[in-house]
C-alpha cells in the first residue's frame, strides 16, 4: 500500500511543480512545446524500456499476451482496413 501512496505522490508533485513553472511562466513562451517534446521522444521510451527491463518476459510473450497483439497487428496490416496496408483509392 505504500508503494501505491508514494507513487501517486511523486506524480501529483511533478504535475504540481509543472503547474507553478506553467503559472509563473519560467520557461518562456516555448515551454510547453518543449516539454511536451523532452516527454514524447525522451521520458516514455525511457519509462517503457526501464518498464520492459524489470519485467518478466516469459508473462509478456506469453500466448494469452500474444494472441490480441497478434490479432491488432494483423487487422492493422490488412489491405483496405485502413492501416499501413491499405489501398489507395482515387
Amino acid at each position: 500500500m505504500s508503494g501505491v501512496v508514494a507513487g501517486f505522490s511523486v506524480i501529483f508533485i511533478i504535475i504540481a511543480v509543472g503547474y507553478v513553472l506553467g503559472r509563473r511562466d519560467v520557461l518562456g513562451p516555448t515551454g510547453e512545446q518543449v516539454l511536451s517534446r523532452l516527454v514524447f521522444f525522451v521520458a516514455t521510451p525511457a519509462l517503457l524500456f526501464d518498464s520492459l527491463a524489470h519485467a518478466d518476459l516469459s508473462v509478456i510473450f506469453s500466448w494469452p499476451a500474444a494472441a490480441p497483439s497478434s490479432w491488432g497487428s494483423a487487422t492493422w496490416w490488412r489491405p483496405g482496413s485502413g492501416g499501413i496496408g491499405r489501398s489507395r483509392r482515387r
